[in-house]
């Protein structure tokens, strides 16, 4: 294979209070501006979300399980009672396929290669020429927030002039032109092998140069600059855009060296390596390819690039299951809305499992051609081939009717109202010029706007009314919509809601649910305490479905480490990587108190983790894991390490800094620690778990006074986290304020009225307060 190289109140007390909660994994941004929790991705990017998980090495064969001596009888058995013959000489083991490159499918395939000519895929990434760079280098300039970007060309050589990392104007050469419609971005090298994608693009549309964050003023030092992490080609893009790549990152020296076996997206990462199939030996017949046709294996080939993910380790084919390289998002908040709909950049996978169309048995190739990625008819023609009076054999399950009239879309033929997709995928616009449509083909629920503030696509159009005129209109046509949704559910538990944990383990609990969503309630259990969650996590940690069982494990993180080990040490040993490695740092903090096989297990996992936060190491989020299970297991000297490199690479994430700080309050060095805490909270003043961080160190330092508005801050920035306002409680009752703080408890108990730890606290202050009935309501409501 050629390769292309690219060079308190009930007895705590606040200095006691044990230390924030060391969030094991941390993901690229919920929201593109924000700072705490890193940057948006690049063009069609697959943004981490979660962790980087470890890479796995699983070898699965057909080899005999017998001792020495079984296999020794079981051989002269086979050669009879006399000498036993000379053995064979081992035969050569097959050779490895290779990728050898879409030119070689070309002769075979040939109207397979010419719908691939052309193709988003085959144009996801190219060599900078006339025939491939559409933007205006023509001496063109774009002047944006105060700064100006120049365009130029010369003997056939493209540059961008523009802020470099330094803050100083440079001019920087194009390596790689990055897609061409509905934009173009350009990828620029920086030293120790980077390769950043500009943050200026062209508007393959309109003709014209634009800023992807327009009206904004990004300087060097900020992380959403082209030249941060946030912009890194080697770690955010090259996955997705090319073939068979190989990230190349030596966490010693500190530099990639990026290969790939195709520019762009081509034959062989749909298919596999093509090496044998291409030029099969003499002695064996031609091997097939992976040929995905059935809705699993079609996912399993597209979900890698088509979803919000984190990567857990190279070299995936469409042969191997994409949760042993890939771990997807769920439904997670600043991700989708709470009734699923998409708000991020989230892409298609974790949308279209939601979808009934999925549940149908409906694939990716239904709706597009493979090759060429076209819709394989345009307008209602598409949606009109299965969703008709006929129906289509293929998806018997599917209702039949005509669709395709004012008497179901109830607007004027011909209109966009009348067009299917505007009202079953609506668009959200990314990146200034994307419009990208959502796949969860949803049946439009104005009536759930009230209670998950999530958009509706009636009032998208006709945004002069609201989601109660447009209910009406649907009840009229089509009757009160049927069945419950998860969306008000989902929308409770987001906001701490005590009443929403029922209903969530009914969700979890329900087999017709879609697995993602199934998923998304199990881990929205990790704010609660009660029973009948505990047994929806304990069943999750069981269930079928990798997805519902990464949920449980989420979900999980609210027991004990003695709970979690009884519950989930069974994930050491899952068939996915995916579960695995979510597993290990939820059962980590048990290590010490293990002997024998579980200790054994454990520590196979634990390295099984680091090997693949090692894969990731380029990342301050995976130095951050590394950091949190080095603190875990006891092992301070290598958490402070992988703390200070995670700062190393990002000055500005606020992870790193608050674990960073916390390692020094354990180890006796508070003073760092609130150096560190003032650097956090100015990178992130709107964070709630940073406000309360610094308030606590200041209660350390005996200013217990200042502290107060720190943790108010942290209850007004996150009301739906019952931990905080206990601690804000905590605070003014010990600082005199003892009426204040049963205020502050009685609003979260709002919220969580079966919490018991804000009720303790209720129940003292009352107690102290000499407010006998209030007292005594509370100890009546505590378990």
């Amino acid at each position: 294979m050629t390769r292309t190289r690219f060079a308190g109140a009930d007895g705590v007390s606040l200095r006691e209070t044990p230390r924030p909660l060391r969030r094991v994994g941390f993901g690229i941004s919920l929201s593109p501006r924000t700072h705490y929790a890193g940057a948006n991705g690049v063009s069609l990017a697959r943004n981490s979300v979660g962790v980087a998980w470890v890479r796995f090495r699983y070898f699965v064969g057909l080899h005999m399980r017998c001792g020495g001596l079984a296999c020794a009888l079981l051989a002269l058995a086979a050669a009879g009672c006399g000498d036993a013959p000379a053995p064979a000489p081992p035969s050569a083991p097959a050779k490895a396929a290779e990728y050898v490159g879409s030119a070689a499918c070309a002769s075979c395939h040939e109207a397979q290669h010419e719908a691939w000519l052309g193709s988003h895929h085959q144009l996801a990434m190219s060599e900078p020429s006339p025939a491939t760079v559409i933007g205006d280098f023509d001496g063109a300039v774009l002047h944006h927030g105060g700064g100006l970007t120049a365009f130029s060309k010369a003997d056939g050589r493209y540059a961008i002039r523009t802020e470099g990392p330094t803050g100083e104007r440079a001019s920087f050469a194009v390596r790689y032109t990055f897609g061409f419609a509905p934009l173009q971005q350009y990828l620029l090298p920086l030293p120790d092998g980077r390769l950043q994608a500009s943050n200026v693009a062209w508007d393959a549309v309109q003709g014209r140069w634009f800023h992807l964050r327009p009206g904004e003023s990004i300087g060097h030092d900020d992380v959403l600059h082209w030249s941060q992490p946030s912009h890194n080609w080697n770690f955010m893009c090259a996955d997705c855009h090319s073939t068979a790549v190989s990230k190349g990152y030596d966490a010693k020296a500190r530099r990639y060296e990026t290969t790939f076996s195709e520019v762009s997206v081509g034959c062989e990462a749909c298919h596999g390596p093509g090496s044998a199939h291409a030029v099969p030996s003499a002695a064996s017949a031609r091997p097939a390819l992976a040929l995905p046709r059935d809705q699993a294996d079609e996912i399993n080939a597209c979900a890698p690039c088509h979803s919000r993910r984190s990567q857990l380790a190279e070299g995936f084919a469409p042969q191997r299951s994409y949760f042993d390289h890939y771990s997807p998002a769920l439904l997670d908040a600043g991700l989708y809305h709470a009734d699923g709909q998409m708000l991020d950049e989230v892409y298609v996978y974790g949308s279209f499992l939601q979808s009934r169309m999925h549940a149908a048995g409906v694939t990716c190739g239904d709706c597009h051609e493979p090759h060429s990625a076209q819709l394989r008819a345009e307008g209602n023609a598409l949606c009109i081939g299965c969703h008709n009076e006929v129906g289509n054999p293929n998806f018997p399950s599917l209702a039949r009717g005509r669709y395709d009239g004012p008497q179901h879309h109830l607007h004027e033929p011909g209109s966009p109202g009348a067009q299917c997709v505007n009202c079953h995928m609506p668009a959200r616009t990314y990146m200034v010029v994307d419009e990208r449509r959502d796949h969860g083909f949803k049946v439009p629920r104005p009536d759930l706007n009230a209670a998950t503030n999530a958009p509706d696509a009636c009032t998208g159009c006709h945004q002069e009314r609201d989601s109660a005129w447009a209910q009406a209109v649907l009840e009229e046509a089509f009757g009160p919509p049927s069945g419950d949704h998860f969306g008000p559910v989902f929308a409770a538990a987001r906001a701490g809601i005590g009443e929403a944990e029922q209903p969530l383990a009914a969700i979890a609990g329900d087999a017709e649910q879609p697995a993602i969503v199934r998923a998304t309630a199990l881990s929205l259990m990790a704010n609660y305490d009660r029973a009948v969650s505990g047994l929806a996590l304990e069943a999750g940690l069981h269930d079928a479905h990798p997805l519902v069982r990464v949920g449980a494990l989420r979900g999980a993180a609210r027991w004990p480490a003695e709970r979690r080990w009884r519950e989930a040490r069974h994930l050491l040993g899952d068939a996915r990587l995916a579960v695995r490695a979510q597993a290990v740092p939820l059962l980590a903090p048990a290590l010490n108190g293990l002997v024998g096989a579980g200790r054994t297990k454990l520590e196979a996992g634990i390295a099984e983790y680091l090997d693949v936060q090692a894969f990731n190491a380029d990342r301050a989020e995976a130095q951050t894991n590394i950091g949190s299970l080095q603190m875990a297991i006891g092992a301070p000297a290598e958490a402070e390490a992988a703390f200070t490199e995670a700062l190393r690479l990002n000055a500005q994430w606020v992870p790193a800094l608050l674990n960073l700080a916390d390692l020094h309050r354990a180890t006796g060095r508070d003073g760092e620690a609130g150096t560190l805490l003032l650097r956090a909270l100015s990178t992130a003043p709107e964070s709630a778990e940073v406000n309360l961080a610094k308030g606590l160190w200041l209660v350390r330092q005996g200013r217990e006074s200042e502290a107060l508005a720190l943790f108010a801050a942290a209850v007004r920035l996150a009301p739906s986290v019952a931990q905080y306002a206990y601690v804000y409680a905590v605070a003014l009752h010990s600082g005199n304020q003892s009426e204040r703080a049963l205020e502050v408890l009685e609003q979260a108990l709002s919220r969580r009225p079966n919490d018991q730890r804000l009720l303790r606290a209720a129940f003292s202050i009352a107690r102290d307060l000499k407010l006998e009935e209030k007292a005594a309501a509370y100890r009546t409501r505590l378990d």
